[in-house]
């Protein structure tokens, strides 16, 4: 018993607790830009189809910005080892491409353009639409199933 109350006492100690950050002010910044991008994504009237087929990652942006290059994360639901950070490069106007390799899971999707973000949840196996928002798809946004 005494053995076991010591190693729980040296996994406190020695363990880093994830909902405890450093600079809690810094966090508060990106959140505040985060939802300055939301809305200009809301202002330019924009949401993108998301899918994924042997191999290649497709998005379709409506209406169709000037940005070449786009930013997609997608955080694993069970574990930080599985997100991706991915790049997605244009192909045709409102169309963007990248490979990747992924897990049969529900990932929180967050892709930023320039000056605007879009959000929302989606798995490998059935196309989704991405709104703006933060997290979630956001405010009256339709859901897809």
């Amino acid at each position: 018993m005494v053995l076991i109350g010591f190693a729980l006492l040296a996994v406190a100690l020695h363990g880093r607790d994830s909902m405890v950050t450093a600079h809690p002010y810094e966090r508060g910044l990106r959140v505040g830009s985060s939802l300055e991008q939301a809305q200009r994504a809301r202002q330019l009237g924009l949401r993108a189809q998301l899918s994924w087929h042997a191999g290649l990652l497709t998005l379709q942006l409506q209406p169709a910005v000037g940005d070449r290059l786009l930013h997609l994360r997608l955080r694993h639901p069970l574990r930080r080892s599985g997100d991706l950070d991915l790049v997605l490069q244009r192909t045709a106007p409102g169309v963007y491409q990248a490979t990747a390799v992924l897990d049969p899971v529900v990932y929180a999707a967050q892709l930023q353009g320039a000056d605007w973000s879009l959000s929302g949840r989606w798995r490998e196996d059935a196309p989704t639409t991405l709104w703006p928002g933060i997290g979630d798809a956001g405010g009256d946004a339709p859901q897809d199933d």
